[in-house]
């Protein structure tokens, strides 16, 4: 029976430059089934580990797209559970609890996203592995992957999704079906198409190009720029994360979770980007002084034993630089020096040198 567990995603998956494209469409449905079931175990993020999300379909003598269809299952429940909880019954389009054995009609705007899992799982069923792909080895005429479900996961939605672009521009009536296809190019002005690295989904990048208003996505960038798991990401993508107060900077909830990225007041704990006003800190230690509503608010010797002096701003990013930072950076203390280059992309310290 094949069958994969996309939720908590695997320490494999987080290794990976990309994810499994049915990553947040899942969580979606399972976070919003939660709410209406059980609030109180609602999930917070994909990557909590405390819930579970799994789907798939039953192995038949032949496997077709009506058998697929007619046998897929959606499963959710807690990770600390055997078995799942919450099940989503297609093509009824109904949320049961499998544990009361009671249904209800799934909400209409979560039909797209089951829609687009029923279609996935239909062109995964019928994937075949190109043998020419370094990733895949043959071996007595069968093929042996090296890489965990989310790399055939994306080739088959990418498939799905470019073959989306074309009868986009076909229904349009801007190309003919005998237009010759351009793998990861728009077919009308030929540039490398913008492609959301989660749900791949893809548009042209050309503004006076005629496909350009019909592909067209909004895009919401993580602040850990390159160093984010998930990379480029659509807004109908971002789940969960962190925005700072001045709502300029945004990272995806992995992100969010490694920390790294936003200063936080150590009074309140929310949290502030490198560019805001609202709170000063040093790019090297994350140390922080009190944003400027805790300063007013919090008592005269609660905020002097919170004070941070700092001795930049850096000569080259203008980044402020705690006393101790850089005098451990004049000291030669490299440690200093790695995590402000890591955070900044440059070396900050070492001006104090």
């Amino acid at each position: 029976m094949p069958k994969w567990k996309i939720i908590p995603p695997t320490m494999e998956d987080l290794d990976q430059h990309y994810c499994h494209p049915m990553i947040v469409k899942l969580f979606r449905i399972m976070k919003a089934v939660y709410g209406l079931f059980d609030p109180e175990n609602e999930p917070s993020g994909i990557h909590e580990g405390k819930h579970a999300a799994t789907f798939g379909y039953e192995d038949s003598e032949e496997t077709s797209e009506s058998t697929v269809l007619s046998s897929l299952f959606i499963h959710f429940g807690l990770s600390s559970q055997t078995s799942p909880r919450f099940a989503i019954i297609l093509p009824s389009m109904q949320i049961e609890d499998l544990t009361q054995g009671s249904r209800i009609p799934l909400p209409p705007e979560l039909v797209p996203t089951v829609a687009d899992i029923r279609d996935f799982t239909v062109a995964r069923s019928q994937f075949t592995p190109d043998p020419n792909d370094p990733e895949y080895d043959v071996y007595d005429f069968e093929y042996e992957i090296y890489e965990p479900e989310s790399y055939p996961a994306g080739q088959v939605w990418e498939r799905v999704q470019m073959q989306k672009f074309h009868e986009l521009l076909l229904n349009a009536g801007l190309i003919e079906s005998t237009h010759p296809r351009h793998s990861h190019r728009c077919d009308i002005c030929l540039l490398d198409l913008l492609q959301c690295k989660v749900c791949l989904k893809v548009m042209c990048p050309t503004r006076n190009c005629v496909a350009f208003p019909l592909s067209c996505m909004r895009w919401r960038p993580c602040a850990a720029g390159h160093r984010c798991w998930y990379g480029d990401i659509c807004i109908d993508c971002v789940v969960g994360g962190t925005t700072c107060l001045c709502q300029e900077s945004w990272t995806c909830d992995l992100c969010t979770e490694k920390g790294g990225f936003f200063l936080r007041c150590l009074r309140c704990d929310r949290p502030f980007c490198g560019r805001c006003s609202y709170l000063v800190g040093c790019r090297g230690c994350r140390a922080s002084n009190l944003c400027h509503d805790c300063a007013e608010e919090a008592p005269k010797d609660e905020a002097k034993e919170k004070y941070v002096e700092l001795v930049g701003p850096c000569t080259k990013c203008n980044s402020p630089v705690c006393k101790p930072c850089a005098t451990a950076a004049a000291a030669g203390t490299s440690v200093h020096i790695a995590v402000v280059s890591f955070s900044t992309g440059c070396d900050c310290i070492k001006p104090y040198n």
